[in-house]
């Protein structure tokens, strides 16, 4: 059997279990990463290599960052600023402060930890202020490297590729 099908076969079986909910995800990526490296279609050390990506790893201590950052009594007291005026000054305050947050940390979970403030924002409904929220951190995530995952990923491809980084605050590769 070649291994382009022997491939399907693993992706077809991964894709099924993901679809069929049964088995937790990381043991089903874990088995079909086995499966691989029992079959000869991946060496070890270049597995470990994509284990240690260094976009992947800012994206965890991104996260990890964000996470206490939502420990803190600061996204309270943010949750009684932005929520006491009317709803068009309400959403541009919670726009602008989120897309600030997440263009220095993940958007993601910059989102994640906000959903708290606007849940206990006792002015305005949460359902009018979800999108925005959402919105202001796509925004924001896009400003600079760090914003959003998929520019860490992306950027640590374009270093592995031998081209130039992409810079902090732009979405072209520097030339310094």
């Amino acid at each position: 059997m070649s291994d382009l099908w022997l491939l399907a076969i693993i992706l077809l079986g991964l894709v099924a279990g993901l679809i069929s909910g049964r088995i937790n995800p990381a043991v089903l990526f874990l088995f079909a990463f086995l499966l691989c490296y029992l079959f000869d279609m991946v060496a070890l050390d270049t597995a470990l290599t994509s284990f240690t990506n260094i976009g992947l790893v800012t994206l965890v201590l991104l996260v990890l960052a964000a996470t206490a950052l939502e420990k803190t009594s600061l996204l309270g007291k943010l949750s009684q600023v932005i929520g006491n005026s009317s709803l068009p000054i309400t959403m541009a305050k919670l726009g602008l402060s989120t897309a600030l947050l997440s263009s220095f940390t993940n958007n993601t979970a910059v989102v994640a930890s906000l959903i708290g403030v606007v849940r206990r924002n006792q002015v305005h409904a949460p359902a009018k202020l979800l999108l925005p929220l959402n919105y202001a951190a796509i925004l924001g995530g896009t400003l600079t490297l760090i914003g959003t995952s998929t520019n860490l990923i992306v950027n640590s491809f374009v270093e592995n590729a031998g081209l130039p980084a992409l810079g902090f605050l732009s979405s072209r590769p520097s030339l310094l």
